[in-house]
């Protein structure tokens, strides 16, 4: 079982206490050379230095430890409220199938996004499909006709806004 950092630190005082208090006693029993005396109490003044500055650096490396995980923690809460926001939001707009999609995975979103794209094409919400499901067959295709009319009317101002900044008209939509 390894020691706890608090007794480690304690036990290292301790120590160098005690070679402080051996290192006297020696020298009150003129057992030493001034010179060897000086010389261990550079060598424990060594120790404590870089014992202190040590303890200095781990406490700032703590404080900074801190705020980093204050600012993850404000990060993942802006995550959590903007996936909150973006649930809300399909809720709203009868996308009741959120769930579904997100289980998907990335790749096959951005897919499935890139192919309607290419067909200039989307997804009706589940609401919605409930709600045209319950009319009748022509005023389903009308609706539809309707839907895809605008839509395509919408995507044919969007393209004639980007030629019209490109200078050409190469990009177009056939109805």
């Amino acid at each position: 079982m390894s020691k706890s950092y608090e007794k480690v630190v304690l036990d290292f005082e301790k120590a160098v206490l005690q070679m402080q208090d051996d290192l006297q006693y020696l020298a009150d029993k003129d057992s030493l050379s001034t010179g060897f005396f000086n010389k261990q109490n550079r060598i424990i003044r060594s120790i404590i230095d870089y014992y202190q500055r040590t303890q200095t650096y781990i406490e700032h490396l703590e404080r900074e430890a801190l705020e980093q995980h204050r600012i993850k923690r404000l990060q993942i809460q802006k995550y959590e409220d903007w996936i909150i926001s973006f649930e809300a939001i399909c809720v709203i707009h009868g996308i009741l199938d959120f769930p579904i999609w997100l289980h998907k995975g990335k790749k096959i979103l951005i897919y499935e996004a890139e192919q309607l794209g290419k067909e200039k094409q989307m997804r009706l919400p589940d609401l919605f499909k409930d709600k045209l499901k319950q009319l009748s067959e022509k005023e389903h295709t009308m609706v539809m006709d309707i839907l895809e009319k605008k839509g395509n009317e919408e995507i044919r101002k969007l393209l004639r806004r980007i030629n019209k900044r490109k200078g050409n008209e190469q990009y177009v939509i056939r109805s």
